[in-house]
């Protein structure tokens, strides 16, 4: 590029230029050895650190000191070595040390021969942009997933480690490539078709696929930008290869049902798996060979219904038996027989073997067709009757006890034991019999038991028949524990020993829970009263002490009445009654009376008490104190209501805030002010007044909460009225009973007529200075509170801050127009001297702006724009200031060499104006005036509507001006001629369209 300097006030211009630049500016000399600096501006200095006089004569490499190993370096060199222009990024240190990033902009400088003489640098601080790129940069290289920057070529701009880690590569061995290129085989894969789709519509694609040459399922979300393709990609192989296995095991799992189908079909005996009411989920084929029905025709149906009439009774004892067992939390196994009708009607005897599992609500069974067995039992028993009809019946009886009835001889071993057995320790008495008693006590019992054993036969040999009553533990089959309680006898000179033994195993349970439960309840906070169904108190825990005072030897015994408030009787009465119901009664919130008389509110609840059999014994009433809750709860209502009341004050404020900033408008500001006074405070009435400081009176500016037009028109003078007193005094005036307040008679006639009793006002004061008043009216008692005073202040701050904000815009605007008229005047002071200079054009820059200002308009120019329209005009010809008086004012025809110099004015106007930042938007005219329609104007030979068009309508009105003037070397044309002049250059020198609005303007 090449820069004339045709002055030293040009290159004073353009030093007072360069020194008030915003950012750094170094110049250094491309034609001595190291490019020394030979310029660095002032904000250059604010920038490094360095004095202008520090940097002069140096290499600006001092800047990276021993930090050369820079990309931007290679790429400055690069631009040096082929004397191109560049932007960089460099790590650059300060005077004091400190690190920063410059953007540096290098452009080279030649002479007019073209020769380079200088480089200019323009140096910016992007340190932020830079240390926020690489706080961005070091986030994607810590996350697991992949991330992946394309082109819109699918070459790599940017990945991070992960998303190399999935091809198997380091991010720079991928970084510039084209992804297509360099994995062809992975083209036609779903993940790259979604990346090219993505691209193509410019929505986001997902896609998963497996990457042959990764050997990876890689799931990706790709989406598109202005200039290429941002992808999240992730490998999903683990998760495909658990999902693949999953679905393998379930196949699996599948096949081994079907085989254990098969295999439970091969059984003879009958095996079904049955749900609630009996009905059959699950039978194998068995089923048809045993009932003659098939799987499918009994699938659905309830077993129920296949039973013999007789039997129906006793299999529905054994269903709800084995069901209450597992509901008590225990599996129920039985086996029982009973009678079926097949599906031809006759009689078949099956034997059951089922199992109910708690927590399942299934039950599996096994049945198997014992007909002919029974048939043969029933013989056999026939046949031996007459000969085991004693020691059956006698063993019957024996079997038909609950208690374990057992004789023991020497050693303890067991010569008999009834059936009792194997319910209550899970042998058959076939197993027991000929095993001493030891082998079946607990480890931890038997030297006990050994001992009572040996006292018992030493007491029965001294002293006659000896009865003892003794509880041990025995160990079930199944491993678990049984306690026994023995009622054993011995007698004298006789070995045997006899011995009952009754399973208290769920008794000792009940009695280990309810000593368990009994001390919860005694640890319990809450009290908890036991009530017996007469109304009594059963039972007072510590608890229960603590709440209501009475001791548990004061409270039991007595009725609950005891703590209950006799407004209260109903309501409890009702509790105990739905408890007694077997009815639980949920919290309840009420309150109780303590033993000195205190009333304490509680929430309670009712539950009822069962006895073994599952009738109703009591009540249990739990009860806590809910005082500190509700307490807490109203505290929590309060705080509630004082924050929306902040909230509403906080919010209006917000409202006056935005009104004051986005708004000139002083009225609608001042009425928002009165109307939160209105709301938040309270208050019935409100007016804001403002000082008129030239009559030192106060004017109503809003109203709120007053009859209609009450007030308008109507002024206060200073000192007089309430509020004029306040103004005068510049302090609060409070009138909670205007009844004894002194007032005109105006403010009075208008009190009673608004039915007004209370009056409060304050000024409104900004910087010292009384900017009006604000009152409130009350037609109620007023009541002053800190918070009530504290808001009217706050709000009454605000208005005072909306009233000198308008006054200073107001005087603002007034500045700024008197700031224009000086620039107008300014610039007719320019043209006027203009016409002075050149005596042939004296009067010409008037005519010919008003001239284009009225063209201009009729072609719809904006009228913001007529502005700079006018100033133009009016400094067309400013240019001509460069020119020398010898040629502006020469007599004769100008010389080739000075039409070249007179050319020039364009170009000097542009240079004069363009510093002054408000005649920028004026140029068009100054500079392009000269510019013809074909393009053989000047100064750059622009063409067509590529010159401005307010350019093209001056020249039309620039030509007809001069024509139609006097000159020295001719007189002025007519207004006809000169048209048809201008008509015949229109397609040539002037724009046709331009021309015709010109002499429709003329009509």
């Amino acid at each position: 590029m090449t820069f004339r300097l045709p002055s030293s006030a040009d290159l004073h211009l353009l030093s007072h230029t360069l020194g008030a630049c915003a950012i750094g500016v170094v110049i250094s000399d491309a034609q001595r050895e190291d490019h020394p600096i030979v310029y660095a501006n002032r904000a250059f200095e604010r920038l490094t650190g360095y004095t202008t006089g520090e940097v002069l004569g140096l290499n600006c490499r001092f800047l990276q000191r021993q930090d050369r190993d820079q990309a931007g370096l290679t790429e400055i060199r690069q631009a040096v070595a082929g004397g191109a222009s560049t932007t960089a990024t460099l790590r650059n240190y300060r005077k004091d040390g400190s690190l920063f990033y410059n953007e540096l902009t290098l452009s080279p400088v030649h002479d007019a021969s073209g020769t380079l003489t200088h480089y200019v640098g323009f140096q910016n601080d992007v340190t932020a942009r830079e240390e926020a790129r690489q706080q961005l940069t070091s986030t994607l290289e810590r996350i697991t997933d992949g991330v992946v920057s394309f082109d819109a070529h699918l070459n790599y701009i940017y990945l991070n480690a992960a998303a190399a880690r999935i091809a198997g590569k380091r991010p720079e061995e991928l970084i510039g490539r084209n992804m297509l290129m360099t994995f062809p085989d992975i083209v036609d894969s779903a993940v790259v078709q979604a990346i090219q789709q993505a691209k193509e519509t410019g929505t986001a694609q997902t896609a998963v696929s497996y990457l042959e040459p990764f050997g990876k399922w890689i799931e990706i979300t790709a989406y598109p930008s202005e200039d290429g393709v941002s992808v999240f990609t992730r490998d999903v192989t683990q998760q495909r290869q658990a999902e693949e296995e999953r679905l393998a095991n379930e196949a699996r799992l599948r096949e081994v049902a079907a085989e254990l189908q098969r295999t439970l079909n091969l059984s003879l005996d009958m095996i079904m798996t049955s749900g609630p009411q009996a009905r059959v989920i699950n039978v194998n084929a068995a089923s048809q060979r045993i009932l003659g029905y098939t799987p499918e025709e009994l699938i659905g149906r309830s077993f129920l219904e296949l039973i013999h009439p007789e039997d129906r009774t006793a299999a529905y004892a054994e269903g709800a038996a084995m069901t209450q067992e597992a509901k008590a939390g225990r599996q129920a196994t039985t086996v029982f027989q009973n009678r079926y009708l097949h599906k031809d009607g006759h009689t078949i005897w099956l034997e059951w073997n089922a199992t109910i599992v708690p927590g399942d609500p299934q039950i599996y069974s096994v049945a198997r067709d014992i007909t002919d067995r029974k048939a043969a039992e029933e013989a056999q028993r026939a046949s031996e009757a007459r000969y085991r009809h004693v020691a059956a019946e006698l063993q019957r009886t024996l079997d038909l006890s609950q208690d374990l009835i057992t004789t023991s001889g020497l050693g303890a071993r067991i010569i008999s034991v009834n059936a009792a057995c194997g319910r209550i320790l899970g042998y058959t008495p076939e197993e027991m019999i000929g095993r001493p008693h030891t082998a079946f006590v607990h480890p931890d019992d038997r030297a006990r038991t050994y001992a009572q054993g040996a006292r018992m036969i030493q007491q029965g040999a001294a002293e006659g028949p000896a009865a003892f009553v003794f509880q041990n533990r025995y160990l079930h089959k199944d491993g678990h524990t049984v306690w026994l309680e023995w009622n054993a006898a011995a007698i004298p000179d006789h070995p045997l020993v006899y011995g009952v033994g009754r399973d208290v195993t769920q008794r000792k349970a009940a009695e280990e829970d309810q000593a368990f439960l009994a001390a919860i309840v005694e640890a319990s906070h809450n009290a908890i009263v036991g009530v017996g169904l007469d109304n009594t108190i059963r039972s007072w825990n510590m608890g229960a002490e603590k709440l209501y005072g009475y001791t548990k030897a004061e409270a039991i015994g007595q009725a609950l009445d005891l703590i209950v408030p006799p407004e209260l009787h109903t309501e409890e009465a009702e509790m105990l009654s739905r408890g007694r119901q077997g009815e639980r009664v949920e919290a309840l919130e009420t309150v109780r009376r303590t033993k000195d008389g205190r009333r304490v509110p509680v929430s309670t609840t009712a539950s009822p008490v069962l006895d073994a059999t599952g009738q109703v014994m009591g009540v249990a009433n739990i009860t806590h104190d809910i005082s500190a809750r509700l307490a807490a709860e109203q505290e929590i209502r309060t705080l509630n209501a004082d924050l929306h009341q902040q909230l509403r004050h906080v919010t209006g404020l917000r409202e006056i805030d935005q009104a004051i900033a986005s708004s000139a408008n002083l009225t609608m500001t001042l009425s928002l002010v009165l109307d939160n006074i209105c709301q938040q405070l309270g208050a019935d009435a409100a007016t804001a007044l403002l000082l008129d400081r030239d009559t030192l009176t106060l004017e109503y500016a809003a109203v709120r909460g007053l009859s209609p037009g009450i007030l308008q028109g109507s002024a206060v003078k200073l000192g007089v009225r309430l509020a004029g007193q306040v103004a005068l005094s510049g302090t609060p005036l409070s009138a909670l009973d205007l009844s004894g307040v002194p007032l005109t008679s105006d403010e009075k006639n208008l009190f009673e007529r608004e039915g007004l009793t209370a009056y409060y006002a304050v000024p409104l004061i900004s910087k010292g200075k009384v900017m009006g008043v604000v009152e409130v009216l009350q037609r109620q008692a007023l009541t002053l509170t800190p918070t009530w005073l504290e808001m009217f202040e706050t709000l009454a701050s605000q208005a005072a801050i909306a009233v000198e904000n308008a006054q200073l815009f107001t005087a603002i605007e007034r500045k700024n127009l008197e700031l224009r008229l000086a620039y107008d005047e300014t610039i007719e002071g320019w043209a006027r001297a203009l016409d002075l200079r050149d005596k042939e054009t004296e009067g010409h820059s008037r005519r010919v702006t008003e001239m284009t200002v009225a063209l201009c308009q009729h072609l719809g120019v904006s009228s913001e724009n007529l502005i700079h329209v006018r100033r133009g005009a009016l400094l067309h010809d400013i240019g001509k200031m460069g020119i020398r008086d010898a040629v502006l004012l020469k007599p004769g025809k100008l010389t080739d060499e000075e039409w070249m110099e007179m050319r020039k004015h364009p170009s000097y106007a542009v240079e004069l104006l363009s510093p002054i930042k408000f005649l920028r938007p004026a140029l068009d005219i100054p500079e392009y005036h000269h510019e013809k329609w074909d393009g053989s104007g000047y100064p750059r030979g622009l063409k067509g509507e590529v010159i401005p068009l307010t350019a093209r309508a001056f020249a039309v009105v620039d030509v007809y001006d001069a024509l139609t003037s006097d000159r020295p070397y001719r007189a002025a044309w007519s207004k006809a001629r000169a048209l048809t002049h201008i008509r015949s250059s229109a397609g040539t020198h002037f724009d046709p369209q331009i021309v015709e609005a010109f002499v429709q303007l003329l009509r």
